[in-house]
């Protein structure tokens, strides 16, 4: 209950009291009224009280004749002083105990009200760890999902992987070079074609199944490789009164194309080969000895050949530097002005069982004796897709398969030997 709304209801009991318990013919014009301030800290006007318990008093004390006379006397002048005193003072005390009354209930609710918003408090902060706990599982939970993409992304690749090696067991013929990969199981007919040097590493790869059926397996860098070298001859020379030397000749047949194109050929390499042809002379050597005429080629071509050797894959002698070795004799079997034309597996620097892959300082050590003219590269897109590029950075990423070693880019140079 507010303090003005007490105030006047104090004031009104009083008020009140004034109009009972004053007669009508007795109405004095100095007649008091209390009049409460509000404004000055509710101090009363200054009127004379007399408590109700004189009642008590003259009941109990003037109890003789005179008493009783003088008694009678003092209630007919303050009987109705007293009376209104007594009602005045009930009427307060209601209004006070019912002020204390409400102030109580008020107490009682706001205990209520502060225990609720206790229990909201802690509610609150339930919730608020609960959203926390919920926020931790989420996360989890996207955590797990992101796992089991990967996991899915996984168990696709070694599906990918698995028919890989399904196709490679199939191919008939085995490659011991990182073009075909690494196959276990061949026929007979293919061994016998190795055997008598007849077997060539063709750019379709061609897969068997169980019921001999034939099928595409894959693609590798012959596709583009002898296109780049007739492409490249054509426009370095008028005719083909040229002499040409063809290293790493086994498993190819570039030797026998050039010579068919009126070429003069000479193919070397550590293994045999079964073609003839008046245009093509076949020198079973390794090149990193000595054996042919210093400047004895206007030509020198080197397809997928230096990554392997010195790696004893073909069953060359090992040796750390070969391929720079190899190349330093080929500098030496050039005549001046002559032309160096090679491709090597590119992209990011690699040593496997089958060859070397070249990074781009790799490269440059490997040709430092010559000035490079032209360089492109072969970029693997798939299994049995090639694309050709200028681009150093898109192949510099590239990398080998290492199931079978196949290589992500190839790179291609045509090089003139320095004139010192």
């Amino acid at each position: 209950m507010e303090s003005e709304k007490i105030i006047d209801r104090i004031r009104n009991v009083y008020q009140e009291s004034m109009r009972l318990y004053h007669p009508k013919n007795e109405q004095h014009q100095e007649t008091k009224v209390i009049n409460v301030d509000t404004q000055s800290n509710y101090s009363s006007p200054h009127v004379t009280e007399i408590d109700g318990n004189y009642l008590l008093f003259f009941n109990e004390i003037y109890t003789s004749s005179l008493g009783k006379l003088l008694k009678n006397i003092l209630k007919k002048l303050t009987w109705h002083i007293l009376k209104r005193q007594v009602y005045f003072n009930s009427a307060i005390r209601y209004i006070l105990y019912d002020l204390m009354h409400k102030i109580y209930e008020y107490s009682l609710k706001n205990r209520e009200i502060n225990e609720k918003f206790a229990q909201l408090e802690q509610r609150v902060e339930q919730l608020s760890q609960l959203k926390f706990t919920i926020e931790q599982k989420v996360e989890r939970v996207l955590q797990v999902e992101q796992k089991v993409e990967q996991l899915f992304q996984l168990e696709q690749k070694i599906e990918q992987l698995s028919q890989l090696e399904q196709k490679i067991e199939q191919i008939s013929a085995p490659s011991h070079s990182a073009d075909t990969g690494i196959v276990n199981k061949v026929s007979s007919t293919e061994e016998s074609k190795m055997a008598s040097g007849l077997w060539f590493n063709e750019p379709i790869i061609v897969g068997y199944h169980e019921n001999g059926e034939a099928y595409w397996a894959g693609t590798n860098e012959r596709i583009f490789e002898k296109a780049f070298v007739l492409q490249t001859l054509s426009r370095l020379y008028d005719s083909s009164s040229i002499g040409i030397l063809d290293v790493g000749a086994a498993e190819s047949l570039l030797s026998y194309e050039l010579a068919t194109l009126d070429y003069s050929v000479t193919a070397i390499d550590i293994r045999p080969i079964a073609l003839f042809h008046p245009n093509l002379k076949f020198v079973k050597t390794d090149i990193c000895k000595p054996v042919l005429p210093p400047a004895s080629f206007d030509c020198v071509i080197a397809l997928s050949t230096l990554e392997h050797i010195g790696l004893g894959w073909y069953g060359d002698e090992m040796g750390e530097s070969y391929d720079i070795e190899a190349v330093k004799q080929i500098n030496i079997l050039l005549k001046p002005e002559g032309s160096f034309i090679l491709t090597v597996p590119y992209g990011k620097k690699a040593l496997t069982p089958v060859h070397r892959i070249y990074d781009k300082e790799a490269l440059q050590t490997l040709i430092q004796d010559f000035n490079v003219i032209q360089i492109a590269y072969g970029i693997r897109k798939d299994d049995f897709t090639w694309t050709i590029t200028e681009n150093e950075s898109e192949a510099s990423v590239k990398e080998h398969n290492p199931t079978n070693y196949l290589p992500g880019a190839v790179a291609m140079l045509v090089c003139k030997k320095n004139i010192l």
